[in-house]
C-alpha cells in the first residue's frame, strides 16, 4: 500500500511540473498583433485587443466595439482559463496556449465555431 501512495505522489507532481507554461510568465500587458480565423486575418485593427494578467491570477480583456471583461485566470499544462466577474451571465472560458515567450504569446480560440488564432506581443 505504501509503495501504491508513493508512485501516485510522484505521478501527480510530475503532472503539475511538466506543464510547459507557468503563471508567472503570463504576467504582463499583451497587445495582439494578429488575429487570424480560419486562415484568413480579420478585418479588425489588432491594436485595441489587449490582455493584462496580474499576478494575483486577475486579468482585463479589451476589444473591439468597446468590449471589455475582467476577472480571474489560472493556468493547467496548455490551457488558460477565464471567469469574467463583470457579467454575471458569464461561465469560464478556455483557450489553448500555443506559445508563450518573454515577448510572444499564441493563443487558439473558437468564435462560433470557428478557428481562431491571436498573436500578441508584450507590451514594454
Amino acid at each position: 500500500m505504501h509503495k501504491i501512495v508513493v508512485v501516485l505522489t510522484l505521478l501527480i507532481a510530475l503532472g503539475f511540473s511538466c506543464s510547459p507554461y507557468r503563471h508567472k510568465d503570463l504576467v504582463g500587458e499583451w497587445q495582439a498583433t494578429a488575429i487570424v480565423q480560419e486562415g484568413d486575418s480579420l478585418a479588425i485593427d489588432p491594436k485595441v485587443v489587449q490582455f493584462t494578467f496580474s499576478k494575483n491570477e486577475g486579468y482585463t480583456y479589451r476589444s473591439t466595439l468597446n468590449y471589455h471583461e475582467s476577472g480571474t485566470y489560472y493556468i493547467i499544462n496548455k490551457k488558460l482559463f477565464t471567469m469574467d466577474t463583470l457579467n454575471r451571465a458569464s461561465t469560464e472560458k478556455a483557450v489553448e496556449i500555443l506559445m508563450l515567450t518573454p515577448d510572444s504569446l499564441h493563443l487558439k480560440m473558437s468564435d462560433g465555431g470557428k478557428g481562431r488564432l491571436m498573436k500578441l506581443a508584450k507590451m514594454k
